[in-house]
């Protein structure tokens, strides 16, 4: 199954990002990402990130959050994970 996953930043944690940045990459590398990235305001300020992930369940797709380096240093304000089924147009596959 695939479901989205938008992850909002608590403000004013800038420089945490940075210090994290390696170990996020990391364990996106270890997901199964379909598709990952930045979330920006108007002005292009960081304010969370949005993916979709392949996950057998609503319960193994909060694992892989819960076990990232943002959530374990509580750098999140907000998660939203949802079941997304596509019904116009189609993911690119290998």
């Amino acid at each position: 199954m695939l479901f989205m996953v938008a992850a909002y930043l608590k403000p004013g944690f800038e420089q945490q990002l940075i210090t994290f940045r390696d170990e996020l990459n990391e364990h996106f590398a270890q997901a199964n990402l379909t598709l990952a990235g930045a979330l920006r305001d108007a002005e292009g300020r960081k304010k969370g990130y949005l993916g979709f992930v392949e996950a057998d369940s609503f319960e193994a797709a909060q694992r892989f959050v819960q076990q990232g380096p943002f959530f374990k240093e509580q750098l999140y304000e907000r998660i939203d994970i949802f079941k997304y089924e596509v019904e116009v147009g189609q993911l690119a596959s290998d």
